[in-house]
């Protein structure tokens, strides 16, 4: 058996590799950040101090920081989370840890000088001590535990620019619920197709509670010509617009029972 290999020389180029279909229909997912952490620590036993051994372990992040501060592989973000061991009550280990992440963070800002303005220091609340490393049963272990992580990471993306703008409009006011066409105070030529008749008596029946009273009133005013009009409004407590008074007069001799 024999394979043939491709010279480059002549010969055609081979079919490219066919993909398999769910690579093609799934995209891949985008890459994640370059993460690396650094582990400073053993802290001593209820301490947040930095010794000059501590000191040093964070000088190498301070060079590893400085070095890759431009592209291709930017660092932008240093996050810092303090953890202790086990001894010791939760909030106690909580503010414990968060003064050795304070700790490392004035010690950061010290050792990077001007260049902190291009690297964000992240901090994040303490655990405590609920997320250990090593064995708190043993003196190695709780050791181990008594640390600040450090993690750094590319700079933070910038948010697309504002481009649309800003309309200081204020919206309009919503609109006016419509007005009772039988209300004193509205225009009387739209009365909703009621003779001055039943208009009158809507008019009565929203002031005058007892029953019949109103058609009693109403009658006595139309056979009179609606001459006592002005003092059945004055009555009932209603005022109206001199134009309003001459509708209903005008309406109310003739055609008391005409639709309007």
């Amino acid at each position: 058996m024999y394979i043939r290999a491709y010279t480059g020389i002549g010969d055609p180029a081979p079919a490219p590799a066919r993909t398999d279909w769910r690579r093609r229909m799934i995209p891949d997912p985008p890459p994640q950040p370059r993460l690396v952490f650094r582990r400073i620590g053993p802290f001593a036993v209820n301490k947040s101090v930095l010794t000059p051994q501590l000191k040093h372990q964070l000088t190498q992040v301070v060079d590893f920081v400085k070095a890759n501060l431009y592209p291709p592989n930017p660092i932008g973000v240093i996050r810092i989370v303090g953890h202790t061991d086990g001894t010791g009550t939760e909030v106690h280990n909580i503010g414990l840890g968060n003064r050795r992440m304070e700790a490392v963070r004035a010690e950061l800002h010290a050792q990077l000088g001007d260049l902190i303005r291009q690297v964000l220091v992240d901090i994040e609340e303490s655990p405590g001590k609920s997320q250990p490393i090593g064995d708190n049963r043993t003196a190695k272990g709780q050791a181990a535990n008594r640390r600040v992580d450090v993690y750094v990471g590319p700079p933070i993306p910038k948010a697309e620019p504002w481009t649309k703008p800003y309309d200081f409009t204020p919206p309009p006011p919503p609109p006016r619920p419509p007005k009772d066409p039988y209300c004193l105070d509205c225009d009387l030529t739209p009365l909703g197709g009621k003779s001055v008749r039943q208009f009158l008596m809507d008019l009565c029946e929203r002031r005058v509670k007892t029953p019949g009273r109103c058609k009693t009133i109403v009658d006595t005013l139309i056979s009179g010509g609606c001459k006592g009009i002005e003092v059945f409004l004055g009555q009932i407590g209603a005022t109206i617009s001199d134009e309003q008074k001459k509708v209903i007069k005008d309406q109310c001799s003739g055609a008391a029972n005409k639709k309007i």
